[in-house]
């Protein structure tokens, strides 16, 4: 659980980190909260943590 929700506040950084070094007068937090980052966010931001939790999961049955 701690695995997968760190990769999403990594993924959610980076795409409002992208958001902010591409707009010139935006700070990063205006960059966080904006709605098309926040969509973005939540259209993209899933799949990382999604892949890395089947990964822990697989690795754990085979463990077990």
């Amino acid at each position: 659980m701690l695995a997968v929700l760190s990769v999403f506040i990594v993924t959610v950084l980076c795409i409002t980190t992208a958001v902010w070094w591409l707009q010139d007068t935006w700070t990063f937090k205006k960059s966080l909260l904006h709605g098309a980052t926040l969509f973005t966010t939540v259209l993209f931001g899933w799949i990382p943590s999604v892949v890395v939790g089947n990964d822990l999961h697989k690795k754990l049955e085979k463990e077990i």
